[in-house]
């Protein structure tokens, strides 16, 4: 039986939700070895609702223990370097393009909102990097889909993956 652990809500479409699903599985398995694939995103009215399953919740903060400052600067230089691409992106490429890139810079985000939650995973010199980084992107990674049309449906289930409209 899968137990789900309901974590946050933020303002959602089809197609940011379906990028930040494959973000935080395929791209964040890559990274660091799990991810989650099946996670449980419900909106209502625009608003997504998300639900983790406990067993990769648990994965996923093990995983996170055994960062270490070397590990965590190059997931930080990495993500910098996603955002140095964001405004050529905004001006040249296509929707498509832009959601991957999107999705390709999740695995930060979901590492950053851990740290940012629960700072003991991370020494001083980690605690700085992070706050240099949010400094200097925070909007990058939404400002990159301002002008993606990301559908219209209000009202959706994704599913590993798999997207059901209500």
């Amino acid at each position: 039986m899968v137990n789900y652990i309901y974590v946050t809500e933020r303002p959602g479409t089809v197609l940011d939700t379906q990028a930040w699903s494959k973000g935080e599985s395929h791209y964040l398995q890559r990274l660091i070895g799990t991810g989650f694939y099946k996670t449980l995103y419900i909106c209502n009215d625009g608003m997504v609702k998300f639900y983790y399953d406990e067993n990769e919740v648990k994965q996923f903060e093990k995983m996170l223990e055994e960062v270490d400052e070397d590990f965590f600067n190059m997931i930080c230089t990495d993500f910098m370097i996603l955002c140095d691409k964001v405004p050529d992106m905004i001006e040249n490429a296509t929707g498509e393009e832009k959601l991957q890139l999107f999705s390709e810079m999740i695995p930060a985000l979901t590492i950053f909102y851990e740290f940012d939650n629960y700072p003991d995973y991370m020494n001083d010199s980690m605690k700085r990097r992070l706050m240099r980084v949010r400094e200097n992107s925070e909007s990058k990674p939404y400002e990159l889909l301002n002008d993606v049309k990301l559908g219209v449906h209000k009202d959706f289930i994704i599913y590993r993956g798999m997207l059901y409209l209500k």
